[in-house]
């Protein structure tokens, strides 16, 4: 027997308020944005919200851990795949691009961008519970590439956060000046790719 629709819906609720709170945040900031702005875009009552989130706060977290922690999740199965370490790291790093850079995820970078100053807590959770696991994600990168023998071994001392950086340039660019095109942003990814594999390759 097929799920009652009534249960489908609710267990999606979580997901539509999240996409819901980032179209918000998005536009009024994260300062700017009410539980009912957010109620109003997911097209449910304001108290429904606090049936799957208690604040503001909660929701910035849960939409952390479910964009950028599903990106993680992704590169390690990409990882988990034997290839060349040039063609591994172009598909985790296009990871990045089209799971964060290019989707509303990227309003969570820019909350953090210009509001962190304003609100700590959501900044503490970012570097406690995202930054942490970005940062191993690229360790075992360039671990599986020193092991192939592709990259440098002393690039494992390195600060591997450069390895990411210019992608999230993207979204601080845009956020200043303008979404980039089709057509810049793949000039963009194949610049990064080509200059940071310069710095990697033995």
């Amino acid at each position: 027997m097929s799920e009652p629709k009534r249960q489908r819906r609710k267990d999606a609720r979580p997901g539509e308020i999240l996409t819901a709170a980032l179209a918000e945040f998005g536009e009024n900031g994260f300062a700017g944005s009410s539980m009912g702005g957010i109620a109003a875009r997911a097209g449910i009552a304001r108290p429904t919200v606090y049936l799957y989130f208690d604040t503001k706060d909660a929701i910035f977290e849960a939409a952390v851990m479910d964009r950028m922690g599903g990106m993680v999740a992704r590169a390690h199965e990409l990882m988990s795949i034997e290839m060349p370490f040039d063609q591994m790291l172009e598909r985790v790093l296009r990871n990045y691009y089209d799971s964060i850079a290019a989707t509303d995820a990227a309003v969570l970078i820019r909350v953090l961008v210009a509001e962190g100053g304003r609100f700590p807590a959501l900044s503490a959770f970012f570097r406690s519970r995202m930054l942490g696991a970005i940062e191993g994600l690229l360790a075992e990168l360039v671990a599986k590439g020193i092991a192939r023998g592709e990259v440098r071994p002393e690039v494992q001392a390195l600060d591997l956060k450069v390895v990411i950086a210019p992608a999230v340039f993207t979204i601080v660019f845009g956020l200043i000046f303008g979404e980039l095109s089709a057509d810049a942003r793949e000039k963009f990814i194949r610049s990064h790719l080509s200059l940071i594999l310069l710095g990697l390759r033995a």
